[in-house]
């Protein structure tokens, strides 16, 4: 999908291909009249926009009508003979009220009326179908697709669909204890909104969303959006926030910073592709009682985005360097007055030795399996479960595998002496460290013991070592242990994956992420878990 953007510069901008778009920046800056101006320019595309003014006021009883009455009541806030009319101005005049920018949405009813008119004509489908002997006729509302979506993020509390209502039961108690939907809270309002709207959109649909944070608690908006981005793969979110963990937490997603709005359709805005800019100024921690510090940059970086759908009870926050990522660690565990605070930290093996694994895990900052974060795209099941979503044949997949693994051997023998290298040098300079850092009162008991330990270092002997270990790892063809000592991120590309799937590299990291988004990899999910954890 082309989604066009004001001129910038007098120059056309489009964004090609993108499943997200975010646009952000501070209050004022011109973020809804710039989504206003994208709804309204980009006339050949479906596009449904959901202002961050709204009602959540959920009627308490619906009467079916008919669907395309109550579709068209949805999309463009009445309904009328001329589509063209309907689409172009009707839409300004009735669901906006000429107010594109400031209006306040109230469309909860008109989006019920839609569902619960669904509903009953499906009913009635699946009754003709039936009687004439139709048993695959596929009877599945976008209610009941609504309830299991909402039961998934609010696991303490259970929809109940009845004629032309909703009801709402906790799941501890019995069914008998029943409230209306009007009830519910904001929150629980926000989220069935949220879903409906989104199930609700036509096919390849641009769907435009101020504010998805507006009365969602941070531990569910994250989990809320990538469910309902799962749901609608066919369509385009374009979100506009103030919460930067959100928006760093969009896949394959185009950073849009709005900086300014200066009036006659003209904005100062900054497409990003690296590292959000320190002057956004906003805040990252939030309030979780989980944060997990990861290594990497905020918007490109890998660890971000494959560790915030792993831990995705946690308040995962992006820091420049391993060490940065054992400073806060330990420094915010360190500290009395954040002892409600769960806080953990992930950081890249980097030829650490078992040893200093172990100590590291003692502080609670835990080191995968593998020696780059790229390296668990190429675990065997990751490849199976990706290659089983693209629908190739299970002898492909296992050949596939094989060869993969054959050719990341052939690849670890011809960067034995780099990789056996790399580990020396680690070596050496945990060993400078640990020589640097001796304790003593005095400068001749210094130099004494920093002339000893420097006389003990022997690179021959360390080179020989770690060049035995990786002919080891060869040897016994041992895949795992390749993974995890094969520091070099041309391993991915040259494997021979990404040429038998016909991706680019970051387009197949991208599609891992989003299969492992979906609550039927699960298993998968726990599994690299304990790959990271163990």
């Amino acid at each position: 999908m082309d989604i066009i953007l004001p001129s910038l510069e007098e120059k056309t901008k489009i964004i090609k291909d993108k499943q997200t778009i975010v646009l952000i920046g501070g209050n004022g800056s011109g973020k809804t009249r710039m989504s206003v101006w994208i709804e309204q320019n980009n006339a050949e595309l479906n596009i449904h926009r959901i202002s961050a003014q709204k009602s959540l006021n959920m009627p308490e009883l619906i009467q079916p009508s008919d669907i395309e009455i109550t579709q068209e009541k949805l999309f463009y806030g009445s309904t009328n003979d001329n589509k063209d009319w309907l689409k172009k101005q009707g839409k300004q005049y009735n669901r906006w009220q000429k107010k594109p920018n400031t209006a306040m949405l109230n469309d909860y009813t008109e989006l019920m009326q839609y569902l619960v008119t669904e509903e009953y004509q499906k009913s009635i489908e699946f009754r003709s179908n039936h009687k004439n002997g139709n048993d695959t006729y596929d009877n599945t509302t976008k209610l009941e697709m609504i309830k299991s979506l909402w039961e998934e993020i609010l696991i303490h509390r259970k929809l109940k669909i009845s004629a032309g209502k909703i009801e709402v039961f906790k799941t501890e108690e019995p069914e008998g204890i029943l409230y209306n939907g009007s009830e519910m809270s904001d929150g629980e309002r926000a989220i069935f909104y949220f879903i409906g709207e989104a199930l609700s959109v036509p096919n390849n649909c641009l769907v435009i969303i101020d504010e998805p944070e507006n009365h969602l608690h941070k531990s569910l908006l994250t989990r809320l959006w990538n469910k309902i981005e799962n749901y609608r793969q066919d369509c385009v979110f374009l979100y506009i926030t103030h919460s930067v963990e959100f928006a760093l937490s969009r896949i394959s997603s185009e950073m849009v910073w709005v900086k300014d709005y200066s009036g006659e359709n003209k904005w100062i805005y900054e497409v990003l592709d690296t590292e959000l800019p320190e002057n956004l100024n906003l805040e990252l921690l939030g309030n979780r009682d989980r944060v997990l510090f990861v290594e990497g940059t905020a918007i490109k970086s890998i660890d971000f985005k494959l560790y915030s759908i792993l831990f995705d009870d946690c308040n995962v926050i992006p820091l420049e360097s391993c060490s940065s990522v054992i400073q806060f660690t330990k420094a915010y565990n360190g500290r009395p007055d954040l002892h409600n605070l769960e806080v953990k930290g992930i950081i890249d093996r980097d030829r650490r030795s078992e040893e200093e694994v172990e100590k590291l895990r003692s502080l609670n900052i835990y080191i995968p399996e593998v020696a780059e974060i790229e390296s668990i795209f190429l675990l065997p099941n990751i490849i199976k479960i990706a290659m089983e979503t693209l629908q190739i044949d299970a002898q492909i997949i296992k050949k596939t595998i094989d060869d993969v693994k054959i050719k990341s051997f052939d690849f670890l023998k011809r960067f034995k002496q780099q990789q056996a290298m790399l580990f020396m040098k680690q070596k050496i300079q945990n060993s400078m460290a640990e020589i640097c850092d001796i304790r003593t009162e005095s400068i001749d008991n210094y130099k004494e013991k920093f002339q000893t330990g420097i006389s003990a270092i022997n690179i021959q002997n360390y080179y020989d070592h770690f060049s035995s270990e990786i002919d080891r790892v060869i040897s016994e063809e041992n895949y795992e242990e390749l993974l995890k000592i094969t520091n070099n991120k041309g391993l991915l590309p040259e494997c021979g994956l990404l040429t038998i799937i016909k991706m680019k590299k970051d387009d197949y990291i991208n599609f891992v992420l989003r299969i492992l988004r979906n609550p039927k990899f699960l298993d998968v999910k726990q599994e690299l878990i304990g790959y990271i954890k163990n």
